[in-house]
């Protein structure tokens, strides 16, 4: 992938508590759960949104590169950032 963006995301405290408790007991990682979600609103929404064929051929990639694997974890990007 080119570049990674990150995202701040405030939500109310009982939101947040009820995310934090249903990710722990699931074993999901929170920041793997919003990832989906945001990539399922995009293969829904996406066709409706006026996007130029550059742009959607480029999202097109990036979905696939990370249906694939072809992404890094959060620790290892964190890792990465450290050892520069």
């Amino acid at each position: 992938m080119k570049g990674i963006k990150n995202l701040c995301l405030r939500l109310p405290e009982e939101e947040y508590t009820a995310f934090d408790l249903v990710c722990r007991e699931k074993g999901y990682s929170k920041t793997g759960k919003i990832r989906e979600f945001i990539r399922n609103l995009v293969k829904e929404e996406l066709e409706s949104v006026k996007i130029s064929t550059r742009e959607w051929l480029e999202i097109e990639k990036g979905i696939n590169e990370i249906e694939r694997g072809e992404c890094v974890t959060f620790e290892e990007l964190k890792r990465d950032l450290q050892k520069k």
